[in-house]
């Protein structure tokens, strides 16, 4: 897949996917992580038919696109914005009738029906635009990035209604700026890096340690544990070389006072995902 780009009288092409292949079974979440520019989007628009392919074939079931743009009418009320959605679909020869009131419940968003689009918080606008794309009945969803920026509880509550839309038989493509961000939620993570597609490599897996004067308790540990680091009040010990049994076990034989531990995941710019979300 090729972009025309360049300035006037000095044309140029971008190469956006590139012998890409990628299958999406029924019942299936597959997550796509990259970079921008990665192509991450186009892959998704093209998979739902939205944008030509200059090379190869697609074959997909009936597919929805879900921008993470948010609405383009803002300042409707969820259920009017709906409507409208659904009427659009009538005056364009759709047969089968969107059931909005069924995409709220399934949703958890009724009792919200009533606000304006721009004033939901962002977890309910994440929803909302999922509950858009099913008034179509899609046999496949592509998802542009859906999760990033939500917090624990509402990306886990994301993630059951995907569970719940795969169990019914549907298929997911979603995509994401890394890996950490699908987890517990995609059921296997490809990479998409300058248009090529491999597996996704595991971000690095680090204990992090709640214990009583880190300073001392940083160098205690350093001749028995390896690259233990200090951040803040609390230290963390990368686990590619060692359990968080091991590394709880040395700490207690050293007379470290441990007051908590959680296993997270290390991403960019020194940001953190915890374990269990």
């Amino acid at each position: 897949m090729r972009y025309h780009a360049g300035l006037p009288g000095r044309p140029s092409e971008v190469l956006a996917l590139d012998g890409v292949s990628l299958s999406v079974a029924q019942g299936e979440c597959v997550g796509v992580v990259g970079g921008a520019g990665a192509g991450k989007t186009t892959l998704l628009l093209c998979a739902a038919g939205l944008l030509r392919h200059d090379r190869g074939s697609i074959r997909s079931a009936r597919a929805e696109f879900v921008s993470r743009n948010g609405s383009a009418h803002p300042y409707l009320s969820l259920r009017a914005s709906l409507d409208l959605a659904a009427s659009r679909r009538e005056s364009a020869g759709w047969e089968e009738h969107a059931d909005v009131d069924g995409v709220l419940r399934f949703t958890g968003l009724t009792q919200l029906a009533g606000v304006r689009l721009v004033r939901l918080t962002a977890g309910s606008r994440a929803r909302a635009q999922l509950a858009h794309a099913l008034l179509a009945a899609p046999r496949l969803l592509c998802l542009d990035d859906p999760v990033t920026g939500l917090a624990g509880t509402e990306r886990r509550r994301y993630a059951s209604l995907l569970s719940a839309l795969c169990d019914g038989g549907m298929a997911v493509l979603l995509t994401a700026p890394d890996a950490d961000v699908l987890s517990g939620i995609a059921l296997r993570v490809v990479a998409l890096r300058a248009g090529c597609l491999s597996e996704a490599a595991p971000a690095p897996r680090v204990l992090e340690l709640d214990v009583a004067m880190p300073g001392r308790a940083a160098a205690a540990l350093s001749d028995r544990v390896p690259s233990v680091r200090r951040r803040g009040r609390a230290l963390r010990v990368p686990l590619e070389r060692i359990s968080p049994e091991e590394v709880l076990s040395a700490c207690l034989s050293l007379g470290i006072d441990v007051h908590g531990s959680r296993v997270i995941t290390a991403l960019a710019a020194g940001r953190v995902a915890e374990g269990d979300k």
